[in-house]
């Protein structure tokens, strides 16, 4: 049985339309042994996945999926890999029609936001928390709308880039 996660990144995968391009990154040998970063020959990633939409540009991604109303930190710069994947994403973030995200779905509560990477930054440096509340992502974030199936779910992306 997948994990919540990669099940995340399947139905976020399949809820990208046809005239996008989209690409999953492959993901480093780090996590195929639970999370260990310290592997000799582990690579890392920008993000998760890009998309880049003919309409706005490109995005990169990085996707979580969380249980409950608020995503700890440590879920997203546990260690020295995610925290410079953080600020590549931030770097990246500064160039034209370029946009890094990150992107949580919280499964409990079946809802989804997009935060862009300079508001975590801000979170982060202003805030004295060990979570992100769902208030945050609400106040600061954009909502991105999710159709639940039987098992899975759909999300609607086309309507979260008319917000950008």
């Amino acid at each position: 049985m997948k994990n919540l996660g990669k099940r995340f990144e399947e139905n976020w995968k399949k809820s990208v339309p046809d005239y996008m391009f989209y690409y999953r990154f492959r993901d480093s040998g780090s996590s195929y042994y639970g999370g260990n970063a310290n592997l000799r020959f582990s690579s890392s990633n920008i993000a998760d996945c890009m998309l880049n939409d003919p309409f706005t540009g490109l995005h990169l991604i990085e996707l979580k999926h969380h249980k409950g109303k608020s995503i700890p930190l440590s879920c997203i710069v546990g260690n020295k890999t995610k925290q410079k994947q953080i600020d590549d994403l931030y770097k990246a973030n500064q160039y034209s029609n370029t946009y890094s995200s990150l992107i949580v779905f919280f499964s409990d509560v079946e809802r989804c936001f997009q935060l862009s990477i300079n508001d975590f930054v801000d979170f982060t440096k202003n805030e004295d928390r060990k979570s992100i509340p769902i208030e945050y992502f609400e106040e600061n974030g954009i909502e991105i709308k999710v159709n639940k199936l039987k098992t899975n779910y759909r999300f609607d992306i086309n309507s979260w880039l008319k917000e950008l």
